[in-house]
């Protein structure tokens, strides 16, 4: 394989986001990429600051339709992104392309990361990614694979669904609706819990109406499994990371309460001796 070729990977099991991908950033295009960016940047500028001027390189897997990675990359970082769906990786190249920057895209799942190659200083795995390995195995092989890919003293920096928030707050059934000039669509999402499993399975129903007329009905199915705070801080332990940082997604200076959908974690493997959670549960420790 060439020092250039993207890094494939393929599943067995189906792979969400197919026909989503394209109607992907319309459904969220008021989601605040930018300013979420900002988040991770100020997370990086404190756990892993650039060292000499050397620019920081960034990993982002499960990198979607690529508005985080371009965005960090519009800030100076050195991007590169993957993600399992090739309909989001086409998007996220096109959408690169148009704003003319330099970002790497690989069609990689996260148990086969370890093809990419070099390190990073940080790696990413934005908006609850990290829920979709459902069973322990491959979140085995993918923190193993994160290793693989950080630099030394670099850092991983991800959030999943906090299990204290999802049990009460979880909406059986939602309609979200949005539209531009091309298309109207509607997203139907209907949801049910395995509280034994720790998973959500969520059914969503699209229907897309286009200018001309013509209207297209699809359905996906996801499953995404919520952790509950501690768990994941003695997960990572166990599988050699220390967590340096837990927060709720967006509010760094705060501790994890139970009512905070999204959990930030800011980890870094261990080198030896006690970890930051064994120096007193780390700074945000609930």
């Amino acid at each position: 394989m060439s020092a250039d070729a993207p890094v494939t990977g393929k599943e067995q099991e189906p792979i969400p986001f197919g026909e989503y991908s394209a109607i992907y950033d319309l459904i969220y295009r008021d989601k605040d990429y930018a300013g979420e960016a900002g988040f991770v940047a100020a997370l990086i500028e404190q756990h892993a600051p650039r060292q000499n001027h050397v620019p920081i390189r960034v990993l982002d897997l499960a990198c979607g339709t690529g508005r985080h990675a371009m965005e960090l990359a519009a800030k100076g970082y050195v991007v590169e992104g993957s993600d399992i769906s090739s309909g989001m990786v086409a998007v996220a190249r096109n959408s690169a392309a148009e704003r003319g920057l330099d970002v790497r895209f690989h069609e990689c799942s996260f148990q086969t990361a370890d093809a990419i190659q070099g390190t990073f200083d940080v790696v990413l795995a934005m908006f609850a990614a990290l829920g979709y390995l459902t069973d322990f195995a491959d979140f085995e092989l993918t923190l193993k694979n994160i290793a693989k890919k950080m630099a030394p003293g670099g850092i991983f920096i991800f959030d999943v669904w906090n299990g204290t928030a999802v049990l009460p707050q979880y909406s059986p059934h939602k309609v979200r609706q949005e539209a531009d000039d091309k298309r109207k669509v509607e997203r139907v999402s209907r949801t049910t819990l395995d509280t034994v499993a720790q998973q959500a399975a969520v059914n969503f129903e699209f229907k897309v109406e286009y200018a001309d007329g013509a209207v297209k009905h699809f359905s996906e199915n996801h499953r995404v499994r919520f952790y509950f705070p501690q768990e994941m801080v003695d997960l990572l332990k166990a599988l050699g990371f220390e967590v340096l940082l837990r927060c709720p997604f967006l509010q760094p200076e705060k501790a994890v309460s139970s009512g905070d959908w999204n959990m930030t974690y800011v980890v870094r493997k261990m080198s030896g001796g006690p970890t930051a959670t064994d120096q007193g549960q780390q700074r945000s420790a609930v």
